[in-house]
């Protein structure tokens, strides 16, 4: 079942359905563009020349102006040879996986707690699925001298959705041969880590053409759409994917809107700088909590954790939302148990806002009697 619907909401807060406005620290808007007024504003003007949809595919009559200048402008911001638009994140990863089997390869390397994406794209493009050990290059080398003489595609992401957790890329990347890919999975990663927000790959200095980068462009750039980003042959190769020819495009109204919120990353630096120091004091405060152990300094925004049984942690996400904050307590696959808490901060939320939220986590553990000690904490290295 989803989760209960609201009624509105900007950067920080939602619209509850019986009319209470609280702070959310949840979702994916991390540098909170979604609701920027250049970015509205350009959605406003585009709507007014395209209307609503582009109404079928862009291999017969969808392919709009807009389209085209935002594959351009991200192929520029990531500094890869091209870029393809596709409807989402999800797709990004059909049309890449279709790609690499059409290129050759006959396997897929899967992180143990990669997205669930990776894993449908493979077996959707008919690739023979091995799992490797949660960011163990190792893992990866045993994985890959048992495939041979097979080409493989490794897939990861680049900062994973459970925790933040960056992925070892470089160290990935040493381990591939020649005939091999790297598929990176940024959905997490665009916006939020690398120069710029330039993503997992150019936090990591990659510069090769075996790397093919997807993401959606729906969290760190709170737009709409999804992209794989590459060599100029791979990306060509890429238009013979049916995840590109047989999808209707995003709207060409939210590709301008997309466009819009890419270049206000990249005028505005400032949202970046804030968006690391808000991750910093969320971690801080949950780790001075004893929610987070003191054995991982990232900044990346999202912060996973359980403390108690799931009465427990249910209690604490219901009398949260009473204090005024939604903290999500979600079962997804990939985190620390089968329902935990995933706090994901972004650039626009205030210190008191996250001050507010550490001293209401604090209340309600005393209110549980739930110890709130390191030695209690979610391990990082094993979230």
């Amino acid at each position: 079942m989803p989760a209960p619907a609201f009624q509105a909401s900007d950067a920080t807060t939602v619209t509850l359905a019986d009319g209470r406005v609280v702070v959310s620290f949840g979702g994916c808007n991390y540098l909170g563009l979604a609701s920027h007024p250049a970015v509205v504003e350009a959605v406003r003007r585009g709507l007014e020349v395209f209307g609503l949809s582009a109404t079928a595919s862009r291999e017969t009559t969808g392919n709009a102006a807009p389209h085209e200048s935002l594959e351009r402008e991200l192929a520029d911001f990531l500094r890869t040879e091209r870029a393809l638009l596709v409807p989402d994140g999800y797709i990004a990863n059909i049309a890449a996986c279709q790609s690499v089997a059409g290129l050759g390869v006959s396997v897929a390397l899967i992180d143990e707690r990669g997205h669930a994406s990776l894993a449908d794209a493979a077996r959707t493009a008919g690739l023979r699925i091995v799992r490797f050990e949660h960011a163990c290059p190792d893992s990866l080398a045993r994985a890959l001298r048992e495939a041979r003489p097979a080409a493989a595609v490794v897939m990861t992401d680049g900062v994973f959705t459970a925790d933040g957790e960056l992925a070892p890329v470089a160290d990935l990347l040493c381990e591939i041969g020649a005939e091999d890919w790297l598929l990176i999975d940024d959905c997490h990663g665009l916006g939020t880590v690398g120069p710029g927000g330039r993503g997992s790959a150019a936090e990591a200095g990659l510069a090769d053409p075996r790397v093919v980068v997807t993401s959606s462009l729906a969290k760190g750039l709170g737009g709409a759409g999804g992209i794989v980003a590459g060599s100029g042959s791979f990306v060509t190769h890429c238009h013979r994917s049916s995840g590109y020819i047989c999808t209707t495009p995003i709207a060409p109204a939210l590709a301008e809107g997309t466009r819009a919120a890419l270049r206000v990353l990249q005028q505005e630096s400032d949202r970046l700088d804030a968006l690391h120091a808000n991750a910093s004091r969320l971690r801080t405060g949950l780790r001075r909590l004893g929610l987070l152990t003191d054995s991982d300094e990232r900044t990346t925004p999202i912060a996973a954790f359980t403390i108690g049984d799931s009465p427990a942690m249910q209690r604490l996400a219901s009398g949260l939302l009473v204090d005024g904050f939604r903290v999500p307590l979600i079962r997804y696959p990939g985190g620390p148990a089968e329902a935990y808490f995933r706090l994901s901060v972004n650039a626009e939320h205030s210190p008191q806002q996250i001050d507010g939220l550490l001293s209401a986590f604090e209340s309600r553990l005393l209110e549980e009697n739930l110890p709130a000690h390191p030695e209690h904490a979610a391990q990082d290295t094993l979230i």
